[in-house]
């Protein structure tokens, strides 16, 4: 995918064609104010940035359409964005999407939407070979929720003016710590070094890890003996002991055992029950039972009460005690050692005839204030663990109140309902009652915590599996490999350069997303290193490193490299016009145009460089590369634009 025009359209109809030429480098020169650096915004929004950031002028007052013409593989695409509304910073969805093997700019008139920006990059990012990797649960931070896209691609291809010589970041937007995310995430694909379906299995790894989250949490549920499971078991204990179905007053600990015990009972055949009398004491025991819990809770919340006034008072006074030792420290006016000598005097230093009382008296009171001080922080552990330890003890105790007095509400129920009924009816109807509850509860019988433990070990299991398969230590390895080549031509180009630092290894570090330096001390980054030209120098060399692998390893990564004001590090803004500069700085600029020349020459056709800048270097090699001369009254926008009556209409 190369550039093959940009263009611009107003409201009324007239166009501005901006040509390139394929597989070469291309110089846009001109003066300052005349749009060069706008090109490459245009070129970001027509393959689907959403904000924008053209600045306010001729353009944003005329134009109505931006639009692009990309040579793809075997055929063309033209793609077209109206422009956003006056003062929006963010544009509409709406693109125009066509291709055509001989397509050519359309006319005013034939623009119309068609599609939105996240279908174009899509489809342009299929033609390039970006395949399907965008995962397809909710997006979340981390690599996880990321596929890589033509936008993702599409920093990799871009310099701006205030980025091709910044120390502290290396790729376009990378200060938008988003952006610098998605570097991260998707440089691995870029190079080869992830697969196309790693974020699919990403996102397959969190899905399994919510399932086995889900899992552990339903087990650790049927367990729990203060769950609502085991409570109701517990209240039918209860109501089948007062029944005189079930011996025992209290059910077995093991809720499988309980469950069975009790469904036993309730479907054995019937027996001759306890007399009515009996029935009645149970009952009376069950609310001596309830309102012995609630007491023991009354005495439980007290306690903790006391405990946490306690810890109050205790930490208010540490606070205060603070407050007196670090004045006494920190005018260090008290010796520190027991075997300091009192009869020097703490402010001048010298020698007293009698050894002043004052000294060891605020001394043992320092100590004092110390050990008290540390004998409350050492019981704050002991003070958290009662705590926890009152909290446990309620919950339990909460528990048994809670079965004791379902089972006492089921019963009073019966009475209101039944109570005109021979008792041995009642006393069946309270079997089919609780027969249909413990029904109601087989889903944490024995057969159903097989299964939840089944479910839990199954997706442990796929859990383990899909971290092995990525294995973060196994993917790092593999983008390093990939990073050699790149890593070399870096520091072979350095050398020709004569960029500093000298003689020292060059790597592209993905983790911090800058060019490192071996030193003695370990890798120093790019921003350690002086003076703009190395900056410079490093950010064209390390994007020309990339796109050269790029190309040789067929990765879906555009084949476009922009380059805005390169050449400002030899010739400020100020110098352009004048004759400020050295030969020294106009040889060292024409150094890197040539090697910027060489190399996209080696790899033609498969790349293309837009180099936009003040530059007109007169050697031949360089006038062959230049496509627009913007001066005086030739610009991005032309002038006569702002003459024409009306305004853009953008679509909405």
């Amino acid at each position: 995918m190369q550039l093959l025009a940009l263009i611009l359209y107003n409201a009324n109809g007239g166009r501005r064609l901006i040509h390139f030429r394929t597989g070469a480098l291309n110089v846009v020169t001109g003066q300052s104010a005349s749009g060069k650096s706008t090109l490459l915004g245009i070129f970001e929004y027509c393959t689907g940035r959403k904000s924008v950031t053209f600045p306010i002028g001729p353009m944003t007052d005329t134009v109505s359409w931006y639009a692009a013409l990309f040579q793809l593989e075997n055929t063309r695409a033209f793609v077209a964005r109206p422009a956003p509304g006056p003062g929006k910073k963010t544009a509409a969805e709406q693109v125009m999407l066509k291709f055509g093997p001989d397509l050519e700019p359309l006319s005013y008139t034939d623009l119309a939407p068609n599609t939105d920006r996240h279908t174009l990059r899509q489809r342009l990012g299929r033609f390039i070979g970006i395949e399907e990797n965008h995962s397809t649960t909710p997006r979340r931070r981390g690599p996880s929720a990321v596929g890589a896209h033509l936008g993702h691609a599409a920093l990799l291809c871009l310099q701006g003016q205030n980025e091709i010589a910044d120390n502290n970041h290396l790729f376009h937007r990378q200060s938008d710590r988003h952006v610098a995310s998605a570097l991260k995430e998707t440089l691995p694909y870029f190079l080869g070094a992830a697969p196309h379906d790693q974020a699919r299995k990403h996102a397959q790894l969190n899905a399994a890890r919510s399932r086995l989250t889900q899992a552990e949490k339903d087990l650790a549920q049927a367990h729990d003996p203060n769950g609502i499971a085991h409570i109701t078991l517990a209240g039918l204990w209860h109501e089948a002991h007062t029944l005189s179905l079930v011996p025992a007053p209290t059910a077995p600990d093991d809720y499988v055992q309980a469950t069975q015990a009790l469904q036993d009972a309730v479907l054995a055949p019937a027996t001759e029950q306890a007399h009515a009398l009996e029935e009645d004491q149970r009952k009376l025991d069950l609310e001596r039972t309830c309102a012995d819990l609630r007491e023991q809770l009354r005495a439980l919340a007290t306690d903790r009460r006391l405990l946490l006034a306690e810890t109050a008072a205790a930490d208010d006074y540490a606070t205060s005690a603070h407050i007196p030792r670090g004045r006494l420290a920190s005018l260090d006016l008290v010796p520190h050692r027991l075997d300091d000598d009192a009869s020097t005097c703490a402010l001048c230093g010298s020698v007293l005839s009698q050894p002043d009382p004052t000294i060891d008296a605020l001394r043992n009171s320092l100590d004092r204030l110390q050990h008290q001080i540390r004998g409350i922080d050492a019981m704050r552990p002991a003070r958290r663990a009662a705590l926890e330890e009152l909290h446990q003890q309620a919950t339990r105790l909460r528990s048994r109140l809670r079965a004791a007095e379902t089972a006492l509400q089921a019963l009073t129920q019966a009475d209101h309902t039944n109570g005109h009924l021979p008792r041995r009816d009642r006393i069946d109807f309270a079997r089919g009652r609780i027969h249909g509850m413990l029904t109601a509860l087989q889903h944490t019988t024995g057969a159903d915590l097989a299964r939840l433990s089944q479910a839990r070990d199954t997706a442990k299991a796929t859990v383990d599996a899909l971290e092995a398969e990525l294995d973060p230590r196994t993917a790092h390895e593999e983008l390093l490999a990939r990073l050699v080549p790149v890593n070399q031509d870096i520091a072979l180009w350095a050398h020709q350069l004569q960029l500093e630092p000298r003689n020292q290894g060059v790597y592209l570090n993905p983790t911090q997303l800058t060019v490192e330096f071996g030193a003695r001390t370990g890798r120093l980054p790019l921003s350690r290193v002086g003076s703009g030209r190395n900056w410079v120098g490093y950010h064209v060399l390390a994007h020309l490193a990339l796109h050269r692998y790029f190309v040789r390893q067929r990765r879906p990564v555009p084949r476009i490299l922009f380059l805005d004001q390169p050449s400002q590090v030899w010739f400020p803004p100020a110098t352009h016009d004048g004759d400020d500069h050295t030969d020294k700085d106009s040889r060292a600029a024409q150094e890197l145009f040539r090697l910027i020349h060489e190399v996209v020459k080696d790899l033609a056709p498969e790349l293309q460089v837009i180099v936009c800048d003040h530059v007109d270097f007169p050697t031949p090699w360089f006038q062959e590369a230049v496509v627009h001369r913007w001066h005086h009254s030739e610009k991005l926008v032309p002038a006569h634009w702002a003459d024409l009556t009306g305004s853009p209409q953008p679509l909405p």
